[in-house]
Parts: structure tokens; sequence; C-alpha cells
């Protein structure tokens, strides 16, 4: 039975391959450039959320760039592509060993779970935030100030409800505290406080 599925991921993946291969070689030159280049850029983003994958994608890379090379071997931006690609593969196998070497810690995962009331919550907040920015720029100071005393009112019965149920650092709630900051501050300079 392993044998069958290693069988066929082989062939997925082998046709996968092909596939890519055959839409790299359909594709001119000057068309794949600009993919690749695009595509070099994604990879540095990915590479610090999924090394692994970042990888794949640069093994694509460089079979798009053996097409260029191919099709084009004189073309004026296939030396730099190379060296941006060797460039990120070394960038991806040392980050990749740093993540073998250093311990797991525990404390470094926090699950992100919460309760989907405090995520409804969390909208209605911005909701409001939206409508004081809204507000302010229509010149309805008044308005505005009632908008964001309510999605701070609002806020704070999130964290005092729901406190225990949300992890350390979790990113919605600290958006929205940091802009609910920063419309007040903006609100301040409007009323020239």
């Amino acid at each position: 039975m392993k044998q069958r599925q290693y069988g066929t991921q082989l062939a997925l993946a082998t046709l996968g391959a092909m596939l890519i291969a055959l839409t790299a070689m359909a594709q001119s030159a000057d068309e794949l450039v600009p993919l690749i280049q695009q595509s070099v850029e994604d990879i540095q983003v990915q590479m610090r959320v999924d090394p692994a994958g970042a990888e794949a994608s640069l093994a694509q890379q460089r079979e798009r760039i053996e097409a260029v090379r191919s099709e084009a071997p004189g073309h004026p931006l296939l030396s730099s592509l190379e060296r941006r690609v060797d460039e990120l593969d070394e960038e991806i196998a040392a980050l990749r060993a740093s993540q073998a070497e250093s311990p797991v810690d525990e404390e470094q995962f926090v699950p992100l779970a919460v309760p989907a009331e405090v995520r409804m919550r969390l909208r209605d907040v911005q909701q409001l935030q939206t409508q004081s920015d809204r507000e302010m720029m229509r010149g309805e100071t008044e308005s505005a100030v009632a908008y964001l005393d309510e999605a701070e009112a609002l806020l704070a019965t999130i964290e005092e409800e729901y406190g225990d149920q949300i992890p350390p650092g979790y990113a919605a709630l600290i958006v929205a505290d940091e802009r609910l900051a920063a419309l007040r501050d903006q609100l301040a300079r409007l009323q020239g406080k």
C-alpha cells in the first residue's frame, strides 16, 4: 500500500514538473523574466514563513531560468536572475539550518484560537473605528469622538470578559489597540489639543 502511495506521489510530482517545464517553454523569455522577478520577490517573503515551500518555489524558478537560457541565452537579465536565485538558495539553506539547530521552545508557539465572539466583537470595533475615521474626514469631530469612545469601551469589555481566553500577542487585538491610539492622536491634532 505504501509503495503504491509513493508511486502515485512520484508520478504526480513528475507530472507537475513536466507541466511547469511545458508552461515555461510555451512562454517567451520576455514573458518569463518578469514572472521570475515577481516570484523571487514572493519567495523572499515566503521563506520567513515557510522555508520548505520557498525552497520548492525556488526550484520552479530555476526551471524557468533554464527555459529563458535555452530560448534567449544572451538575455540581459539572465545573469542577475541566476545570481539572485543562488543568493536566495543560500539564505533558505542558512535559515533551515538555524531552525534545525535551535531547540524547540514550547513557549514560542502560542495558539491563536480565540472565541468566535471575540472575533465578532473585534470586527465591531473595526467598524466603529472606520466610522470615526470617516467622521473626522468630514470634519465632524464630535461624532468621531463618540465612535472612538464606543470602540474603546467595546475593547475594554472584550479584554475584561475574554482576557483569559485571548492568547498574548493576538494580532487583531493589538492592531485594534494601536489603531485606536492612532485615531485618538489624529483627533487631538484636528482639535488642536
